[in-house]
């Protein structure tokens, strides 16, 4: 299998703009041979929730808030690719490749009982992104020259 550097960056762009969110958190590394196309786990985080004044039980899966910044995390892969390609012509995104960002971003919007848009989820995205974009890079290319980032890694790389 080939790694893509698309999947490094649209992986990164889901840690950062996770670790930024006040309601979720990053659980592991990024491995870019996951899924065929990469993977990065992030939840909800009881501590930060609880920290933020809402609830950490079953009932935060309907929390409009949660559900946006959820959305922003989702919608942060396709849109670090996108920013990454317009820095290097040749790097290509394939929107059909984040299908299931897009899918479930969609069922927690719903869920919470949110309009099911994304455009205001990809703006946030990008806006958070483009402010950290230069820890995006030394992710991203930390992960494609690897492969994977183990948790330890990764964190390392954000606090060197």
């Amino acid at each position: 299998m080939t790694i893509k550097l698309e999947a490094a960056y649209h992986e990164a762009g889901h840690v950062v703009v996770a670790l930024v969110s006040s309601y979720h958190n990053v659980v592991s590394g990024i491995d870019l041979y996951q899924y065929g196309a990469g993977a990065a786990d992030v939840s909800v985080s009881g501590s930060k929730c609880k920290a933020a004044g809402k609830p950490a039980d079953e009932s935060i899966r309907k929390d409009k808030d949660v559900a946006r910044g959820t959305a922003t995390i989702l919608m942060a892969g396709y849109q670090a690719e996108q920013i990454a390609a317009s820095l290097n012509e040749d790097l290509k995104p394939n929107r059909r490749c984040a299908d299931p960002d897009y899918e479930l971003a969609l069922q927690v919007l719903q869920e919470a009982g949110l309009a099911k848009k994304t455009d205001h989820a990809e703006r946030d995205a990008k806006a958070i992104l483009q402010a950290n974009w230069p820890v995006i890079e030394k992710i991203a290319q930390a992960a494609f020259s690897k492969g994977s980032l183990s948790f330890t890694e990764l964190y390392d790389i954000l606090d060197p």
